[in-house]
């Protein structure tokens, strides 16, 4: 189910690039099947923040890890903070709409659908 969301695909009908029309664009529900992308939680977009968060830290902590070993003695500050800049600013932007979609296939493991809380789409 987690591949499914790496892959902007709905954890539910597999249906591709469920929840957007565009990069930045998120309907309410997936456009295949009709599954909602918030299932009434509090605070649902927290947890695909936090997997933003998560993937951009550790990028830059693996960017950090990667320059200091490989310049050590000499570390080129100037470059590495550039580079550092540019992880920071890009890697949210570019995976924004995975980490909804891995977000929701998390949350749709955690906790299984209720009854009444998924109407299917009629065939078109």
């Amino acid at each position: 189910m987690m591949w499914r969301g790496v892959r902007l695909h709905c954890p539910l009908c597999n249906g591709r690039r469920a929840w957007f029309s565009g990069w930045f664009k998120q309907e309410k529900a997936c456009r295949t099947c009709g599954f909602k992308w918030e299932r009434g939680n509090v605070g649902f977009e927290t947890g695909s923040m936090t997997i933003n968060i998560i993937i951009t830290f550790g990028l830059i902590a693996a960017t950090v890890l990667t320059v200091t070993l490989a310049t050590l003695p000499d570390i080129p500050v100037t470059p590495l903070m550039v580079a550092l800049v540019a992880v920071g600013l890009l890697v949210p932007i570019l995976i924004f709409p995975i980490t909804h979609t891995m977000w929701s296939a998390c949350d749709l493991t955690m906790n299984k659908l209720d009854p009444g809380e998924y109407t299917p789409l009629p065939p078109a």
